[in-house]
């Protein structure tokens, strides 16, 4: 194989594995990005992919309590039933959760969807 086409089968072999990973900001690439930085150990704390899981983690959570406020205030049905006005989630908590769901759904679903559907089962309203 010359030099050339190695190089385009290489661009389309790349082009064709990004193809199938997950769309970004779906839960399933989040938690491919977690699972990324948990084999790393304690260097994940220097990684600037920590920072911006973090971030979009909290961006999530703050995002589904003021709905769960707004939903509170106007008499609408919660969605799930905290005992506090901030649901307690830890960060292993939520990955656990996340791989709880089932992977054909991940892709699928975005990080506030499947959020909602972690604190649901932790704080399910009876």
């Amino acid at each position: 194989m010359t030099p050339a086409r190695f190089a385009i089968a290489a661009i389309v072999l790349a082009s064709a594995a990004s193809a199938l990973a997950a769309p970004p900001g779906s839960a399933q690439n989040f938690l491919d990005r977690a699972n990324r930085l948990k084999a790393k150990g304690p260097l994940a704390f220097f990684d600037a992919d920590y920072r911006r899981l973090k971030s979009e983690a909290y961006a999530a959570g703050n995002s589904l309590r003021d709905d769960r406020l707004a939903a509170q205030k106007t008499g609408k049905p919660i969605l799930y039933c905290s005992p506090k006005a901030r649901a307690q989630l830890g960060s292993m908590e939520f990955i656990d959760g996340l791989e709880a769901i089932p992977s054909t759904e991940r892709p699928k679903l975005n990080l506030k969807q499947a959020m909602l559907r972690v604190l649901q089962k932790k704080y399910p309203c009876r």
